[in-house]
């Protein structure tokens, strides 16, 4: 797990493009799937695992009493106090993962993916073409359908070892 203090910055705002890095697959941090639905999380939903908090020693323990954890998601925000059986570390089929936002991602790391991915290439091209701009509110299917295939490429572009700069926004 990253040092107590890097987590304190990590978790003050999202930082998209430190999040592509940390999932990068030659990081050495754990990964963990969420269990259910919990608030924000989706079932399956990969997550790095930034911190746990162990049961405080004669407190008042809430929950299972088997500590919690402060994750990281994919899209650079972070959930904090997850109840640990809440979380697995046995990795689903297929996970999912929070929705990456491209309009947050720095432009020198958008070109860098453009460029070293065919598919991110032509997933940007269709988004661009099907939303016009757009970055969220009233947008029409193929939008979003493009809208999910960019997040996809981008995804699985990070997955596979893809390199990426380092991040601009690193806390």
């Amino acid at each position: 797990m990253p040092p107590s203090s890097f987590v304190d910055r990590l978790c003050t705002k999202p930082h998209q493009d430190t999040a592509l890095a940390l999932f990068d697959r030659s990081t050495p941090f754990t990964r963990g799937y969420v269990r259910g639905r919990l608030d924000e999380l989706t079932h399956d939903e990969e997550v790095l695992l930034l911190r746990f908090h162990g049961t405080p020693k004669g407190g008042i323990v809430v929950g299972s009493g088997k500590g919690s954890y402060d994750l990281l998601r994919w899209d650079g925000t972070c959930s904090m106090a997850v109840e640990a059986e809440m979380v697995t570390r046995t990795r689903p089929g297929r996970p999912r993962t929070a929705r990456v936002q491209w309009h947050r991602i720095a432009t020198r790391t958008q070109d860098a993916l453009v460029d070293a991915s065919a598919t991110v290439k032509r997933a940007r091209a269709k988004r661009g073409k099907e939303c016009k701009g757009a970055m969220s509110g009233d947008v029409s299917a193929a939008c979003e359908k493009a809208d999910d295939a960019l997040v996809s490429a981008v995804v699985d572009y990070v997955r596979s070892g893809g390199t990426l700069p380092p991040p601009d926004d690193l806390p």
